[in-house]
Parts: structure tokens; C-alpha cells; sequence
């Protein structure tokens, strides 16, 4: 999201709930990228149903890029691991608690992405060949802190 042209800042405002922000964002917002500063991160590692680590809360951060009218990425630059981005089918407004199915980038899997007045829960699972390795991730972010919205230069709309 570097390369912005135009960059709207609504740290200002009364901020929205997730689900209101995203609502407003894919479905009202000419700009073409919204990046969410949450007040609190909570990520938590599992293996076959155990606790392996639960990182403290912290600010994280997530940005969302309107690819196509059909089609958004989730940018996930707080993970653990690496950053990496995932792809969705944009939902009608009534569905978007439950967004899916997910684009996950190798050797991630079984992503789901749900998103509430409260919340926004991100699941993942990083995939093993041997079954007992494999690792359960959930990103839970809450309280909106920031949002900003970036137009960039082609995309081909006013903004």
C-alpha cells in the first residue's frame, strides 16, 4: 500500500465496528485499499487441540485491496511466520460474517475469515506431510484503532 495516490485518513472519526468497516469498504468506497490498525492482536499456535504458544495482545494490522468487483485480498502483515496475503470472493453484504472459501498461499490451508460487530477471527492451519505437525493458527483482531483508505494510481476510478 505504499504506492498511494490518494490517501484518506479516518483516524480522526468515530471509528466503526470490523464488520461496518469492511461493509463500507467493499460495497460503498471508491478507493481501491483500506488498511485496519486494531487496537488488540491475539494470536494463538495449536497442535492437535493443545496450546503451543499465545502471543500477548498487541496492535495489528490488516489491509484489504479490491482486486475485481468480485474478488478482494486480506494482506496479513502481523503473522508470526511470514506475511502473506489471501484472496476472496467479494460477499453480498447479508453473508459477510462468514467470508469464503479462501485463497491461502502453500503451505497454509483450511482458512476461514469471520467478522462480527466486535471482531474480526482469522483461521489457518500450516500444513505438514506428517498430520501430527501440522500447526492450528487464529489471529483474533479487535478494536478498530485507524483506518485508512488508498486509491491507487490505476485504478481506474475517481476517487
Amino acid at each position: 500500500m505504499e504506492n498511494s495516490s490518494t490517501t484518506s485518513n479516518k483516524a480522526d472519526k468515530p471509528n466503526p465496528n470490523p464488520l461496518q468497516a469492511i461493509t463500507d469498504f467493499l460495497h460503498h468506497s471508491t478507493h481501491t485499499q483500506l488498511q485496519i490498525t486494531f487496537t488488540s492482536l491475539n494470536i494463538c499456535n495449536s497442535q492437535q487441540d493443545k496450546l503451543l504458544h499465545r502471543l500477548p495482545s498487541r496492535q495489528g494490522r490488516i489491509g484489504f485491496q479490491k482486486l475485481s468487483p468480485q474478488l478482494f485480498q486480506l494482506d496479513i502483515m502481523d503473522s508470526l511466520v511470514f506475511r502473506f496475503s489471501i484472496q476472496c470472493p467479494i460477499p453480498q453484504p447479508v453473508n459477510l460474517n462468514t467470508m469464503g472459501p479462501l485463497s491461502l498461499p502453500r503451505p497454509l490451508d483450511q482458512g476461514s475469515l469471520h467478522v462480527n460487530e466486535e471482531k474480526l477471527v482469522l483461521s489457518f492451519r500450516i500444513d505438514a506431510p506428517d498430520p501430527l505437525l501440522r500447526i492450528q493458527v487464529t489471529h483474533t483482531y479487535q478494536g478498530i484503532y485507524r483506518l485508512e483508505e488508498y486509491c491507487t494510481p490505476l485504478c481506474g476510478q475517481s476517487c
